[in-house]
């Protein structure tokens, strides 16, 4: 028997732990939207998290990033990365280390981080390949954040997910169909509230919640597209675990509308398997605390 999602929600809502993003993360979304925003303003507002300047430092300085000096301040990372760069790292950088390796029983936290930012690379090529490379930086966000409801319920609600896993892997199936049988509802809906409580855009919130079901989403179909993609395209090469075994199957209209052929997914799979073979520094230092 299915539980009640309300309830549920409200459990998930009473979770007095439940990690926090900085502040800074909102702060740094609803200025980049302000058109009078400059360098300076970014830099001053992610200065003033100590941990953070340093983290997001050591990142635009990996080799993913590949620059041949070194960037010493952080106005000086936002000029040359740009706005909306800067603010995919900071969001990488808070979400990462909200989480804690020894909670949990279901997912393998590590593996799923590395399944979470393959699919944030997968996704970031993904809408460049289909035409819509000027969205490449959200639909990073939005890979990088597509399955947070599993890590939400595995660390908060163990008792329910552990199970859940486990029956996904014996019976074979997607994860997201056991959690409908058993819950009434999936990892989606999960992650939508806990993005909400973050106080993060509602396109990205939108890009979690309709990733499995493009073609029913109303906003931004290119983004939850590229995520759709993303997801699959990280699945078929074995980038981490999501917590199952299985492939979801690319959805029927979004294949015929950007004409997803043999060829496509070799070429795609190929800039993939590159960018992530240049993303091992990376994933290196985000994960070390």
């Amino acid at each position: 028997m299915a539980l009640d999602a309300e309830r549920l929600r409200a459990t998930i809502e009473l979770v007095t732990d439940l990690p926090t993003l900085p502040v800074v993360v909102a702060r740094i979304t609803n200025q980049i939207a302000n058109p009078s925003t400059n360098a300076a303003d970014i830099g001053r507002l992610i200065e003033r998290d100590q941990a953070l300047t340093s983290k997001v430092l050591r990142l635009v300085n990996s080799a993913y990033y590949g620059f041949p000096k070194q960037i010493k301040s952080i106005q000086h990372a936002v000029v040359i990365l740009g706005f909306n760069k800067v603010k995919t790292i900071v969001i990488t950088a808070s979400v990462f280390g909200a989480f804690k390796a020894d909670h949990g029983s279901g997912i393998d936290l590590r593996r799923f981080w590395q399944h979470s930012l393959g699919v944030a690379i997968a996704s970031k090529v993904a809408a460049e390949q289909i035409g819509v490379g000027h969205v490449a930086e959200d639909a990073f966000i939005g890979g990088l954040l597509h399955d947070i409801g599993k890590v939400v319920m595995d660390q908060y609600q163990p008792n329910i997910y552990g199970p859940i896993v486990k029956y996904a892997n014996d019976k074979g199936i997607l994860l997201l169909e056991a959690e409908k049988e058993v819950m009434g509802l999936d990892h989606t809906t999960v992650g939508q509230w806990v993005l909400e409580r973050w106080r993060l855009p509602a396109s990205i919130v939108n890009m979690v919640g309709d990733h499995h079901s493009p073609n029913t989403t109303t906003e931004r179909r290119e983004l939850v597209t590229a995520i759709h993609l993303g997801d699959i395209f990280a699945r078929a090469l074995g980038i981490g675990s999501g917590g199952d075994s299985r492939m979801p199957t690319i959805d029927s209209g979004i294949a015929s509308a950007h004409s997803i052929t043999a060829d496509f997914f070799d070429l795609t799979l190929g800039r993939i398997i590159d960018e992530v073979g240049k993303a091992s520094d990376f994933f290196r230092l985000i994960t070390s605390g």
